[in-house]
């Protein structure tokens, strides 16, 4: 009886602890700094944590060449793009195995081309600490992050489609622009 005691509170404990974490509806959202970079983008332009001082917010998305949600959704986040602009918000795409060979460079920027983006895309290096501590770290995509303006994560990663999660994404786009 005492174990099944146990189990029913421990598996309680973790409901409730899960559900607090999957919980975005709090006054209260995390700030982290995201992690510090200076990459290339697909045109081989530089790229930095310094993108984000000139917008609200940034909206970070990434993806992988084998990812067909990722690849599917790019014209969702293409049209995103143009809409959250005239709010002063950016979205910035990182194709995570874009740049672990020249043939994984050439593919990500074929497709690309195919979905026709043209909001900015970074080709991390697998050599540097960006990707080795960061993306490598990723275990679903697509993942993508809310960044404000001074450089901070605001809440917790949205994984999946960012469109089909676009007021969870204006709720925290708010809590930047009227803290």
């Amino acid at each position: 009886m005492k174990k099944a005691v146990s189990f029913i509170l421990s598996a309680v404990c973790l409901a409730a602890v899960l559900s607090g974490c999957a919980s975005d509806s709090g006054d209260l959202l995390t700030k982290t700094p995201f992690p510090e970079f200076s990459e290339k983008d697909m045109a081989g332009n530089t790229v930095s944590n310094d993108i984000f001082s000139e917008y609200d917010a940034t909206i970070v998305n990434f993806w992988n060449n084998g990812c067909g949600s990722c690849i599917a959704e790019m014209p969702e986040l293409e049209e995103l793009y143009h809409e959250f602009q005239e709010q002063n918000i950016n979205l910035i795409g990182v194709g995570a195995d874009s740049g672990e060979s020249e043939e994984q460079h050439e593919t990500a920027q074929n497709i690309l081309k195919e979905k026709e983006v043209t909001y900015q895309n970074i080709s991390p290096d697998p050599e540097g600490s960006f990707y080795q501590e960061f993306v490598s770290e990723l275990s679903t995509y697509p993942t993508t992050y809310l960044v404000d303006s001074e450089g901070n994560i605001i809440g917790a990663p949205i994984a999946g489609n960012v469109k089909k999660q676009k007021d969870k994404i204006q709720q925290r786009i708010d809590k930047i622009l009227n803290p």
